[in-house]
């Protein structure tokens, strides 16, 4: 769309903008969703995934900092504090990284391995990729970017949770609670990230900046994704898999 649009315009637009950029999910994630991921595979991804996790105090730091508007600030303090362990004030869960630490330990990855576990080059400059993108953006477009992740994330962690339960039942249901937590929380952080964008993201410039950042944001989260896949995933698939889930 061209010109100034209203919020509910603007969101709308936005997310047509992700479906164009990537109509159809990842291959990776097709794989996960219909249980076509080896034990050894879901290892390589759980240990690169975990990168972005263990440092979103990085991008998640820069946002607080950036923004000049107290209420939002109060609400992005307790998204931190939820990224960093809700047990500190008397909440159900530990710090997310500790949570994903648990999901690896039930595909059966040790915790001084993950711990350890040096990502591949591309999962590291994705992050550098994503920090700099928050670094660079008007404070609301930074935390607009969040649309691309915290958006969909009750309906994606969901769907990830049920798939693991259906396809992977060898994987303990006491190690997901990463994904029970995601659900549970990033309905709040998505509404919160709509509304940022439809307050304050109402000139035709911010927009056109929101527009680019969710594609960059997407195109980040898609690498991560290629790496894993091209390293570790699709050397073992057939070529008709690979067509069927490339086409």
């Amino acid at each position: 769309m061209d010109g100034l649009l209203l919020p509910e315009e603007l969101i709308a637009d936005l997310q047509h903008t992700l479906h164009q950029r990537h109509p159809r999910p990842h291959p990776i994630r097709q794989l996960l969703l219909s249980g076509r991921l080896t034990q050894e595979q879901l290892q390589w991804w759980a240990r690169n995934q975990f990168h972005e996790f263990r440092n979103i105090h990085r991008f998640f730091g820069i946002r607080y900092h950036k923004c000049p508007v107290p209420e939002l600030r109060r609400m992005l303090l307790e998204n931190m504090v939820e990224e960093e362990g809700e047990d500190l004030f008397g909440g159900k869960y530990p710090s997310h990284r500790e949570l994903w630490v648990q999901f690896a330990n039930g595909l059966g990855i040790a915790s001084t391995d993950i711990l350890n576990y040096e990502p591949l080059p591309g999962i590291r400059a994705a992050l550098e990729m994503y920090v700099s993108l928050v670094q660079q953006s008007h404070w609301a477009v930074a935390i607009g970017t969040g649309l691309v992740f915290e958006g969909g994330g009750p309906k994606r962690m969901k769907e990830e949770r049920e798939a693991i339960e259906k396809f992977y039942p060898w994987i303990p249901a006491s190690s997901l609670d990463f994904f029970r937590a995601h659900e549970y929380h990033d309905k709040g952080h998505g509404d919160m990230v709509s509304n940022v964008i439809k307050q304050h993201c109402m000139e035709e410039k911010l927009q056109s900046e929101m527009r680019e950042a969710v594609r960059q944001r997407a195109d980040i989260m898609w690498l991560q994704n290629d790496c894993i896949y091209n390293a570790f995933v699709r050397p073992q698939l057939s070529a008709e898999t690979i067509k069927e889930i490339q086409s």
